[in-house]
């Protein structure tokens, strides 16, 4: 039943291994003990990185969304029959300090044109290194035609 001097395919492995060369450096280098404590650092700081980015990335985009969401609602409120330029900018104020706090600070400007299009421009600061690092400069803007002008 068996094939060759082993009794079961055990018996061969084990024959192969006790053939390979013992001891000094080839020993080391074939053993991978101790690579654990290796390897979980250089792991972890690539994991860490790769979450911080993330939450770095979302709260860019939350910010932008937040002004832009602001900057439309603000321009929606300038357009209605009867409101100003300034009531679209005091709404935009009023929603950028309750969805990101009243410390944010945002330079709010609303203007009318002619043909009676209404544009809320929205100018802050974004941290680009968490929220306590240098920040980068966002504007962005929200359009509506004014009901007086149909």
């Amino acid at each position: 039943m068996s094939s060759g001097p082993w009794r079961s395919p055990l018996d061969r492995a084990r024959a192969v291994r006790d053939e390979r060369p013992r001891g000094g450096l080839h020993r080391r280098l074939i053993e991978d003990r101790g690579s654990a404590v290796v390897e979980f650092p250089l792991v972890a700081v690539v994991v860490l990185l790769i979450a911080l980015a993330t939450i770095q990335a979302a709260l860019v985009l939350h910010t932008r969304n937040t002004l832009t969401d602001a900057a439309v609602h603000g321009a929606r409120t300038a357009a209605l029959v009867g409101n100003t330029p300034e009531d679209g900018e005091q709404r935009t104020r009023l929603l950028i300090s309750q969805s990101l706090g009243a410390g944010y600070d945002a330079e709010v400007t609303a203007r009318s044109s002619p043909e009676g299009r209404i544009t809320v421009e929205v100018e802050a600061a974004v941290p680009l290194i968490g929220l306590i690092g240098p920040a980068g400069t966002l504007r962005v803007d929200g359009h509506a035609t004014d009901e007086e002008s149909w």
